[in-house]
């Protein structure tokens, strides 16, 4: 009844451990690592090409894209790679592929000198030097708002998540995403994995929605090959296949659940920059992600035990960025904390 799809977006460090990104990086770093990867038959049928693919692989390239007159792709500016699946009827075996293209991708990337770092947001800058890059035309084309949110879109990483439902109509997909624009504060701090910008500890947990929670929707509807597709782009980047399967099966008994009532038109700023701030120390947040478990158990009752992580990180307000920031409260070093922390 449910197809369940991910994209995550991976950022590496030099043999040198500088932080890579648009300004000291270029296309041909990350484009060469991709070119290793195998295509796969029948992919072109699902996923889209980006980026300069002529077919789609399961990585490729992510960051800025630059459009000649005619609305052709001639470069991408880059900001490293993304990981993508095909849509599963199940947690498992979406896990099970996404662990196989991430194995091959990160063989490719050791041997290229390169090596992922967890953050969901840039650690070191708030801006990027694109503007010298695009030209006149470009820059009429984009709107003013669309190339803003497209340059912040270059400091920030996560796992987005594509859901389809059978027999739904756009409706009742639109209702799901009311449903998401509500508890969006209360499912996310499960995820935070940001807690640095511009080279300093952020006051919070979560930099990259504190920075976004205005500008940026959270969940949308997208119709792909004639299928209403919903996404959701609140989670940060995940660290482990434990932390990645827990939060999907909740996210699928979440969406199946009957019992939680709260729906939103748009999401709330406020509650977004709260929840950015505070996670589950925020009574509120606290007693809605109680509800969440709650309510997504008996969609998962085949597996009674997948939410015991994720019920243990709740009791503690637990998350990588938690454990990050007392690594630098340890260290002092934000290259240390960032390093080393995929478990895939």
């Amino acid at each position: 009844m449910l197809n369940i799809g991910i994209e995550q977006e991976f950022v590496f460090a030099d043999e040198s451990r500088q932080y890579l990104d648009a300004d000291n990086t270029s296309y041909s770093v990350f484009s060469n690592i991709v070119d290793q990867l195998s295509a796969h038959e029948g992919d072109d049928s699902v996923l889209e090409c980006k980026s300069l693919e002529q077919y789609p692989k399961r990585c490729y390239v992510e960051g800025f894209e630059r459009h000649d007159p005619e609305g052709n792709v001639i470069e991408t500016i880059p900001k490293g790679l993304e990981i993508r699946t095909l849509p599963h009827e199940s947690v498992d075996s979406l896990v099970v592929e996404f662990r196989s293209t991430y194995a091959d991708v990160m063989r490719q990337a050791r041997q290229a000198g390169l090596s992922p770092v967890l953050t969901s947001m840039h650690p070191f800058k708030s801006s990027l030097e694109l503007n010298g890059r695009l030209d006149a035309t470009e820059q009429r084309v984009r709107t003013e708002s669309r190339l803003a949110v497209a340059k912040r879109s270059m400091l920030t990483h996560g796992l987005h998540v594509n859901v389809s439902v059978a027999g739904y109509s756009a409706e009742k997909m639109q209702g799901l995403v009311e449903k998401i624009n509500y508890y969006t504060p209360s499912l996310v701090p499960w995820s935070f994995s940001s807690p640095f910008c511009n080279g300093v500890v952020f006051d919070g947990l979560c930099a990259r929605n504190h920075s976004r929670a205005g500008t940026r929707s959270m969940a949308g509807l997208d119709n792909r090959h004639g299928i209403q597709v919903l996404e959701f782009r609140g989670f940060d980047a995940l660290s482990d296949t434990r932390l990645l399967t827990a939060l999907l099966k909740l996210f699928f008994g979440f969406l199946m659940d009957k019992s939680l009532q709260g729906r939103a038109s748009a999401q709330d700023p406020g509650r977004l920059i709260r929840s950015s701030l505070y996670g589950f120390s925020d009574p509120e947040f606290r007693a809605e992600g109680l509800a969440i478990l709650k309510g997504a158990k008996p969609a998962l009752a085949e597996d009674p035990d997948s939410l015991e992580l994720l019920e243990g990180m709740l009791e503690h307000n637990d998350s990588s960025s938690a454990r990050m920031k007392q690594c630098y409260a340890d260290s002092g070093n934000i290259m240390d904390c960032i390093s080393g922390r995929y478990d895939f």
